[in-house]
């Protein structure tokens, strides 16, 4: 049960971190627009990041595993492509969430 957990977790967290960072920036917007600074939409950002690249470390580090070893109580490809799976969503959400902070470094407040 704790095996499927570490499988699952790339999985579903690295799409839930990018919605909430979403949600979070459109949150603080306003403040970055007043004049209230931009160091909130700075954080969410970093933490964002922070947060998928772990999760995509741990599926690195399963799949790595399962290659020298075979899984437990479970088949072996399915073990291989969750993992697969969770590197390849938690890349392509670090991705997105860096391309979704760039204007927050490249543009002023309200433009």
């Amino acid at each position: 049960m704790k095996r499927d957990l570490l499988l699952w977790t790339p999985i579903v967290t690295s799409p839930v971190v990018w919605f909430l960072s979403l949600l979070a920036n459109f949150a603080l917007a306003p403040l970055a627009c007043g004049g209230g600074g931009k160091i909130g939409l700075y954080a969410v950002s970093f933490v964002a990041l922070a947060i998928t690249a772990c999760v995509g470390w741990l599926a690195v580090s399963r799949w790595r595993r399962v290659q020298m070893e075979p899984a437990e109580g479970a088949p072996v490809e399915r073990v291989r492509a969750m993992a697969l799976a969770g590197v390849v969503l938690s890349a392509s959400f670090f991705l997105v969430i860096f391309a979704q902070s760039l204007p927050e470094f490249l543009l002023a407040g309200c433009e």
